[in-house]
């Protein structure tokens, strides 16, 4: 492992100590609420075929968090091929239409589970504050250990 690889693994380990993966009754939980049918195209879907995925509205790259109230269930076209980064809302207008009926009952839906589940899908500036701050201390003393090893090599 090269030493921006082992920072990486930090910062993730890091953050799951704060914001955990959703666990298996989670997972459940979303199928249910989503009535085993995609939150964006509405397509029916099934555990065996592996074509659901659990999806971030907001991605961890923005700060969003493994929270219930981030994840939803989606198909694999929506997830994978189509909606990547884009912004939930927007993606949902595009495969909808902005106007319709179906994206205003699609769009409601995704508000109220986002709401029965605490309302909160980002991590707060607080927690992102501390995880910068607990990372940068764990940087430092890594990137002087890197030096240290590097110059036994000289």
């Amino acid at each position: 492992m090269k030493p921006p690889q082992a920072r990486n693994a930090i910062k993730k380990c890091l953050k799951a100590l704060i914001d955990t993966k959703p666990k298996k009754q989670d997972k459940d939980k979303i199928w249910v609420y989503f009535k085993n049918r995609c939150a964006y195209c509405g397509d029916t879907l099934t555990k065996e075929s592996r074509k659901g995925h659990i999806d971030h509205l907001y991605s961890e790259m923005e700060g969003g968090s493994n929270r219930l109230s981030n994840l939803v269930l989606t198909c694999a076209t929506c997830n994978g091929d189509e909606k990547r980064e884009a912004n939930w809302s927007e993606f949902l207008a595009e495969k909808c239409g902005a106007d319709s009926k179906e994206y205003r009952e699609r769009s409601k839906q995704i508000a109220n589970w986002v709401e029965i589940n605490g309302g909160q899908p980002m991590l707060t500036k607080n927690e992102m504050n501390i995880l910068s701050s607990e990372f940068e201390i764990i940087n430092q003393v890594l990137s002087a250990c890197i030096e240290k090893l590097r110059n036994l090599k000289m």
